[in-house]
């Protein structure tokens, strides 16, 4: 049944790109009939991707350098303003801790460490500002909104109890070992399908030869929904240690999304 869901789920996702890119097409010929000119074009889009904790009970340790690339349609209304639109496929995460119960013994309260490995498929839409040419280069500055799907959800996960009930509602800490890293599992119910972000960026364009330029590019692209999905664990306090309410320890749903600074290198013709 499991492996039904994940071809379901990935039939899904691939029409969903599909989808996402004759949406693009249609949106990007319906309005450049308007606009003055239009450009297409390319590119690649390395990024450094963190996830943020919004509910301060999971910690986030560091930061992941991802790949990814893109499709750009800019539509241009004047010679300094254009509607940005195209299609992101990109990868983002991180690394997290958080307290979950140990399931083999409630004696025991166990560190989850998890590297978030997470692929989204976006339609951005942004307002592009351009300066006059200056020479051959053209400088550029973008906001607006993203919303993406996402297509691939894996983790690499090891666990460890940290935490023991040595007397009734009292819990002292506890190390002995661990087990070993579990490269690339599946978490696709643990991730909420869409995202939506907010997108501010800026960068030049060179011309290279009549209407083929050069572009690069930095942007910042934040995630300002909650990632995960009915992902269970346990409140802790300023310490990180386990918040106790009546002798049990309170737990709650994880909250946080993910957030990235990518710099784009591609074409434009």
């Amino acid at each position: 049944m499991s492996t039904l869901m994940r071809t379901i789920q990935t039939s899904l996702r691939s029409t969903t790109i599909l989808v996402a890119f004759s949406a693009v097409f249609s949106v990007f010929f319906s309005v450049q009939s308007s606009a003055q000119d239009f450009k297409m074009g390319l590119a690649i889009t390395p990024n450094t991707g963190w996830m943020v904790s919004t509910d301060y009970d999971h910690e986030t340790l560091g930061a992941k350098v991802n790949f990814g690339f893109e499709f750009i349609a800019d539509v241009l209304f004047s010679e300094n303003y254009a509607l940005g639109l195209g299609v992101n496929i990109f990868n983002t995460g991180g690394d997290v801790r958080y307290l979950v119960q140990d399931l083999e013994d409630d004696d025991f309260l166990m560190n989850v460490d998890r590297t978030y490995r997470l692929q989204y498929v976006e339609l951005p839409l942004t307002f592009k500002m351009r300066t006059n040419q200056i020479g051959y280069t053209t400088v550029f500055g973008r906001f607006g909104l993203g919303l993406g799907m996402n297509i691939k959800a894996e983790a690499d996960e090891a666990t460890y109890r940290s935490y023991e009930e040595v007397s009734n509602g009292v819990w002292s800490t506890y190390d002995v070992g661990g087990s070993p890293i579990s490269d690339r599992i599946p978490i696709d119910s643990d991730i909420k399908l869409f995202r939506a972000s907010m997108i501010i960026g800026g960068g030049i364009e060179r011309t290279l030869s009549g209407e083929t330029a050069l572009v690069v590019g930095l942007n910042y692209n934040a995630s300002f929904t909650n990632t995960h999905k009915d992902v269970k664990l346990i409140n802790v306090d300023n310490s990180q240690s386990p918040v106790v309410v009546s002798n049990d320890v309170s737990t709650g749903d994880m909250k946080g999304h993910d957030s990235f600074i990518s710099l784009s290198l591609g074409i434009l013709f």
